[in-house]
């Protein structure tokens, strides 16, 4: 009956690696905020992570390819500008990274991670 008890002996979770975002710091202000309507107040954000689907969470976390977003502009049930409801303020910010990605990579290091140029 002992082997039953938990938390199981002699494994560990592996830990991924989750890198900074590479277009802005964590430090409470929404990215779309500042962008697009010089707001720099700090508000409750929520990390985005820029490029979704079929593995690619995995990748945007891996690559820091994310953005601290304000509810407003983060939720399928926030403003007009949510990323997950508009498609031009989703691209905003995915052209946005793949630009700072490619000032260190290239744009088939991008494409051969992403799939695709947003540019």
């Amino acid at each position: 009956m002992a082997e039953l008890l938990f938390p199981k002996q002699g494994r560990k979770k592996k830990q991924r690696k989750h890198m900074k975002s590479i277009i802005q710091e964590k430090d409470g202000r929404c990215y779309l905020c500042m962008k697009l309507h010089a707001d720099y107040s700090v508000k409750y954000t929520e990390e985005h992570h820029v490029y979704f689907g079929c593995g690619q969470r995995a990748v945007s976390e891996a690559n820091g390819f994310k953005a601290y977003l304000c509810l407003e502009h983060h939720e399928h049930f926030g403003g007009p500008e949510a990323v997950h409801r508009n498609r031009e303020t989703c691209l905003i910010i995915q052209q946005d990274v793949q630009r700072r990605f490619e000032k260190t990579h290239t744009r088939e290091e991008f494409m051969a991670l992403i799939g695709r140029s947003y540019l």
